[in-house]
């Protein structure tokens, strides 16, 4: 695909028609074996010159393909992988969105500076809006309300209002807007800039820049994780994907070793992850949970873009380098594949030929209970039981098969926390201290999710997100199996200091004094004249402190500080 700027003529590949590559999923270390299905298909559906782009109904029905080359739209039917109509558009269609409701999709028009409207009923182009300049990026809110648009050539954000089809803001960035994504909630939108190697946060009710976060190197797609803590965003510059905090709007890690990634798109359960990398013509397979790469994929053309259907069982990738579409099976094996040994974890079998199913077994005990959904896939809750052991399934009356292996993990200990109180800005470092810990994925302060800057067996720490209310929250720390919460961290506000009486003492100290004020619960120090005094908390509202001695007579400035920040007394006390 053609490198950042104002000027995008992907190059023609090898010629189409290439036959279906049989491509092995393979193993899936970390999350489970991988049922033993046979070699899974890659099926390759040829489409237009240079495909850049895919977006899929919310149904599953149908996917749509910007075809740049040939200023087209493929449109394929999932269930006969063929495609069923070629829609033209304007000159260089780059990135495709669907409404959530599935009536519409929105097509950046690179070459005409406009969005074209497609209506999926009737697969043809309703409207055009103008305006725009040089668009790439697509993203549409979960209401379906509001279109984002990044417009490379103007260094720009522009929003559209989907009920008029019209421009009714632009969002001014700093340069080489090219990937956007919305959260679930719809609040914030993330829009990677090429050219400032930067990733910039948008507020969808003000529409303005609220965060802007490095350290990348040259960003270009970017997917929030369905519960919308997450960012992940492809550095094709440093052949890695950025992993972003949306809490703190910080890079959390980074997932190294992807040749050149372009495309990246999380499944619906929030499990696993895929990575076009143009590099080396694969797929790459990340395990969220474990945040790890668990399987590389080859066999692509130049991979550009992919879509994930609703059920996560198939990855749609879009063959810049052969003008055909690639479809993938999802990796085989139980999701999650670790629970507490009390049972009762939800997992899901992903596999083939299960529609016969008629019994699921952890090791010697049967499940607590199962669901067939489909051929591919089964929903099932593990027993009690306090080892590791393999997950079969019964087909018809005898046939048994090995799914994977669940590992049965003890129940976390949170024995403390560390500090246990901070200020309202939030920012410090808190340690969690038990044991059992090694497979957290979060810590949560009340309902705010934060992911761990590092993870041992006995020792968790996070940074502390900030609120705009001074309180106790409680601290909640989530594993792999289970969730524990059993320490309180309380967020101080500022203090404030109202009065210092006596005003007045000796310069050989010993006096006592009664500081008034707000917020001096978790007062940490007391300092008279620079000089640290001995000091005892009475109340949220009173200290009592004994004066230090000083050098000579004279005003001395009364400071206090707590976790919540630091106070001076509006008047000295002063020395005689």
């Amino acid at each position: 695909m053609a490198p950042a700027g104002t000027s995008a003529d992907p190059t023609q590949g090898a010629p189409a028609g290439a036959p279906p590559s049989p491509l092995r999923a393979g193993d899936a270390p970390g999350l489970a074996d991988v049922m033993d299905t046979g070699e899974p298909l890659v099926t390759e559906i040829p489409v237009g010159h240079a495909p850049l782009w895919a977006a899929i109904t919310p149904d599953g029905r149908h996917v749509y393909v910007t075809n740049f080359g040939t200023s087209s739209i493929s449109v394929i039917d999932t269930a006969t992988r063929t495609v069923i109509t070629t829609i033209a558009v304007t000159n260089g269609p780059w990135e495709i969105v669907i409404t959530p409701d599935g009536l519409r999709a929105y097509v950046a028009c690179f070459g005409t500076d406009s969005v074209a409207v497609i209506d999926t009923a009737t697969h043809s182009v309703t409207s055009t809006i103008p305006g725009l300049n040089k668009p790439l990026g697509l993203t549409v809110t979960p209401d379906g309300s509001r279109l984002y648009a990044a417009s490379l050539g103007g260094d720009r954000v522009d929003v559209i209002s989907t009920a008029t089809d019209t421009l009714i803001a632009s969002v001014p960035l700093s340069s080489g807007p090219r990937g956007v994504a919305v959260t679930p909630d719809g609040s914030q939108v993330y829009v990677t800039e090429e050219g400032a190697n930067t990733v910039e946060v948008i507020d969808t009710a003000g529409h303005t820049v609220i965060a802007t976060i490095e350290g990348f190197l040259f960003p270009r797609g970017v997917a929030v994780s369905p519960d919308g803590q997450r960012a992940y965003v492809s550095e094709y510059g440093g052949n890695r994907l950025g992993v972003i905090d949306t809490v703190t709007h910080s890079v959390a890690s980074t997932l190294t070793g992807l040749p050149i990634p372009l495309g990246v798109a999380v499944g619906h359960n929030g499990l696993l992850a895929y990575v076009t990398c143009d590099g080396d013509d694969t797929v790459a397979v990340i395990d969220l949970v474990r945040n790890e790469v668990i399987d590389t994929v080859p066999g692509f053309h130049a991979p550009a873009w992919l879509v994930i259907t609703p059920d996560d069982l198939e990855v749609y990738v879009v063959n810049n380098g052969n003008e055909t579409v690639s479809v993938l099976s999802a990796p085989g094996g139980g999701y999650p594949n670790v629970g507490p040994m009390s049972g009762g974890t939800p997992v899901t079998l992903i596999g083939e030929g299960l529609r016969n199913t008629t019994a699921v077994r952890f090791g010697c005990r049967p499940a607590a209970s199962f669901t067939i959904v489909n051929d591919r896939e089964i929903r099932t809750v593990s027993p009690l039981l306090v080892s590791d052991v393999s997950v079969d399934v019964t087909l018809g009356q005898r046939t048994s098969r090995t799914v994977g292996r669940f590992y049965y993990l003890p129940d976390s200990v949170l024995t403390r926390i560390s500090p246990r109180s901070g200020p309202l800005a939030g920012g410090g470092t808190l340690t969690v201290t038990g044991r059992g810990l090694i497979t957290t994925t979060s810590v949560h302060f009340g309902e705010v999710a934060v992911t761990p800057s590092s993870v041992l067996d006995d020792q968790v720490t996070v940074t502390v997100p900030p609120t705009q209310t001074a309180g106790p929250v409680p601290v909640t720390v989530v594993t792999r199996s289970n969730s524990y919460g059993r320490a309180t961290y309380t967020y101080v506000g500022p203090p404030r200091i109202t009065s210092v009486l006596p005003s007045t003492g000796s310069t050989s100290g010993g006096d006592p004094v009664l500081i008034e004020g707000a917020e001096l619960a978790f007062t940490q120090s007391v300092t008279i004249g620079g000089v640290a005094a001995a000091f005892g908390i009475i109340s949220p509202t009173r200290i009592a402190a004994v004066t230090p001695p000083a050098d000579a007579p004279g005003p001395a400035t009364v400071v206090v500080t707590t976790t919540g920040g630091t106070a001076t007394a509006p008047g000295a006390f002063v020395y005689a």
